[in-house]
């Protein structure tokens, strides 16, 4: 395949894996917001903190469980795919697949002999921690499976399958709330709705007897992985358990409705990011392609802060209308940490791109060595800021720890890579988001309700586009992104066909 014509398989490979990525992130963020609605709608703050604390305990110790194997399949699934097709791919999953299972029945086992003492010192009722021991092996596994998915860059099936798990956990758990069970309504909805999902991303392919591989690069990514991931389980999920000890279920359920609303900002930079890891892990193996390593990971820079930037603002503005419709006034007090988590935020999206692609070109060591350093940095300041400041001085160790993240990460992968920037494009979107600003902040006195609110979105969000159309933003790069979904989306595709041909003449 010649260079040009692999640049544009590359690229539309890209789009696909971010595009099947961005749906499966839309479907769980807007039925995630609804679950969570449900919760913060029916449920005392306390009891939303009680299940916040169980399901970020059960992913913490999920992470824990897997020792960074899932992490390991992700980046070195794509390179035996590159080299060897899917016969070098299935061996591997069955050798990944032995550790893990003996990993989860040793940490199951611990966990059910000391669940009187571990339930006290996170304050969850005994019952609900047996629960949570049970939602540990179903999500591991399913998280397993979905790393393979992930290395083959199956996205579509990954989209399809989380699909059907987020329906069916609202859908549990609304029902259970209804029927009387208050908090142990989605402590049960959630296992039940990752056991149906389980089974339809399980493929016996992978334990077919074939020939077994070394351990050995297995576990020199897994290692690294697992101190990486628990590194940032602790920041990302520990936070709700630190919270907890050190306050009360009620101010958890106050600020993970804050954390839940604003982490939207950070998952739309690791969307892009995700759909390009396992194609960065395959141009690794040829040491010739890192100019179009960096092109790719500035290009993803780009999206993100395309994206990131206005949203960010918009939440800073209408916080209170953001915290209305996800919940009751009760938890309105939650606006006060909106703007240091947002700005959190931002740098957690931006820090993900160069610390996952850290791992993606060969160099876990240096991506667990930098999350091992925000981790702890993350843990002294939070325990003295938290015992000090309560919530708020959470969200500000949150601040602290993506901000030297994202330091550290850029400062590493550009020792590796020359990254290109897009350092005009950069400033277009700031320059076009600084107007958007002050007309928010204009029509926020006229803004009553959420409604009128949605309706004025669509006019801002033109004006948006118009002014980076005007500032010359665009490229061709954004023409080819249009046309795959002028191509791929009936009914309105030729209007999106349209609209890329006219940004084409313009270029």
């Amino acid at each position: 395949m010649s260079n040009s014509k692999k640049k544009i398989h590359l690229g539309e490979k890209l789009i696909s894996n971010t595009v099947y990525l961005f749906l499966d992130w839309l479907v769980l963020s807007f039925l995630s917001f609804i679950f969570w609605m449900i919760l913060g709608k029916s449920l005392s703050p306390s009891d939303v903190g009680i299940v916040a604390t169980s399901i970020n305990l059960i992913i913490f110790i999920s992470g824990f469980s897997t020792l960074g194997i899932t992490n390991a399949l992700q980046k070195l699934i794509p390179e035996l795919k590159e080299k060897k097709g899917l016969k070098g791919v299935y061996p591997l999953v069955k050798l990944a697949f032995k550790p893990l299972l003996i990993s989860l029945v040793m940490t199951l086992l611990i966990l059910l002999l000391f669940s009187n003492q571990f339930s006290s010192f996170v304050k969850i009722p005994y019952y609900a921690f047996l629960i949570c021991i049970f939602s540990i092996l179903l999500i591991s596994i399913y998280d397993f499976l979905g790393s393979t998915l992930y290395g083959l860059q199956n996205m579509r099936r990954i989209f399809l399958t989380d699909t059907v798990q987020i329906v069916l956990r609202v859908l549990f758990t609304g029902l259970l709330i209804f029927l009387g069970f208050s908090f142990f309504g989605p402590l049960i909805g959630v296992p039940l709705a990752y056991l149906f999902a389980l089974l339809l991303r399980f493929d016996s392919n992978y334990f077919i007897n074939r020939k077994s591989l070394s351990y050995k690069k297995l576990f020199f990514y897994a290692s690294p992985a697992l101190i990486s991931t628990l590194a940032s389980f602790l920041i990302t999920r520990g936070e709700y358990i630190i919270l907890t000890i050190l306050t009360t279920t009620e101010v958890t359920g106050i600020f993970t409705i804050a954390f839940t609303i604003t982490s939207v900002i950070g998952v739309l930079s690791h969307i892009p990011s995700s759909g390009l890891f396992p194609i960065i892990s395959a141009l690794s193996i040829d040491k010739k392609t890192k100019k179009k390593q960096g092109y790719l990971i500035g290009l993803v820079l780009r999206y993100s802060l395309f994206l990131v930037i206005p949203l960010s603002l918009l939440l800073m503005v209408f916080s209170k209308h953001a915290i209305l419709l996800f919940s009751r006034p009760e938890f309105l007090p939650s606006t006060q940490y909106f703007p240091i988590l947002i700005l959190g935020a931002i740098m957690y999206g931006i820090g993900v791109i160069f610390t996952s692609n850290l791992y993606a070109i060969g160099k876990p060591k240096i991506g667990r060595n930098i999350m091992v350093l925000s981790s702890l940095l993350f843990l002294i300041s939070s325990l003295i800021l938290t015992n000090y400041f309560s919530a708020l001085g959470l969200s500000f160790s949150y601040l602290i720890t993506m901000s030297f993240q994202f330091l550290v990460g850029f400062s590493y992968i550009k020792r590796y890579i020359k990254l290109n920037l897009f350092i005009g494009d950069l400033s277009k979107i700031l320059l076009s988001s600084l107007v958007i600003l002050s007309i928010l902040f204009t029509i926020r006195p006229f803004i009553h309700d959420i409604f009128v609110l949605g309706i004025i979105l669509f006019p801002i969000s033109l004006i948006y586009l118009g002014l980076l159309l005007l500032t010359n933003f665009y490229r061709i790069e954004d023409v080819r992104i249009l046309r795959y979904f002028g191509e791929k989306i009936p009914t309105v595709g030729k209007y999106i066909l349209t609209i890329a041909n006219f940004v084409k003449g313009r270029l």
